[in-house]
């Protein structure tokens, strides 16, 4: 029997099709209407102070794309980051529920070498990631996605975090 999630094939998920070919491209700005939102409001943010989870995320504003993130937290001691946070649509895409788990319980190797050096980056630096995101399937693509990846800070505006929010050109696979 396939585990579902409010009416939702988790098994269905995009993630957990391994017939998609998926790649991942640096953009230099998002085209996506709400992913300029947040980068603009982000950059306001940072200019006194930052961006704080609680302050200026969640919001009005920004409801629509609650479904659509994740929040990672570094593991200490560890070349690792965990998901503190994670909307529903993002346990869709994966397949499973993310919160309180590890990146390299998802991705191993190389890809996941990637990703924390991504995150880690984003720490460091401060400046945000953009990316698309592509599954094709043959000659045709079948999702996209563009990716806001952004420095944030929580409990009091001390700690760094990285917010990750997708911002889908077609979620046809969610319904």
């Amino acid at each position: 029997m396939d585990a579902q999630a409010l009416g939702f094939f988790l098994d269905a998920s995009p993630r957990r099709q391994y017939n998609f070919a998926h790649s991942l491209d640096e953009i230099r700005t998002p085209s996506h209407r709400e992913a300029l939102s947040l980068l603009e409001s982000w950059k306001a943010a940072v200019e006194h102070g930052g961006f704080v989870i609680g302050r200026h995320f969640p919001s009005r504003k920004f409801a629509q794309v609650l479904p659509n993130v994740l929040l990672l937290e570094r593991v200490e001691g560890a070349r690792d980051f965990r998901v503190r946070l994670a909307g529903f649509t993002m346990l869709c895409y994966y397949g499973v529920e993310l919160r309180k788990r590890r990146l390299s319980e998802f991705f191993e190797g190389i890809e996941h070498e990637n990703l924390y050096k991504l995150f880690d980056g984003i720490l460091r630096s401060g400046r945000p990631s953009l990316a698309k995101s592509r599954m094709d399937k043959g000659r045709s693509s079948a999702l996209q996605r563009e990716i806001v990846s952004l420095l944030v800070r929580v409990v009091e505006g001390l700690t760094p975090q990285v917010l990750v929010a997708s911002f889908w050109n077609d979620r046809y696979w969610l319904n």
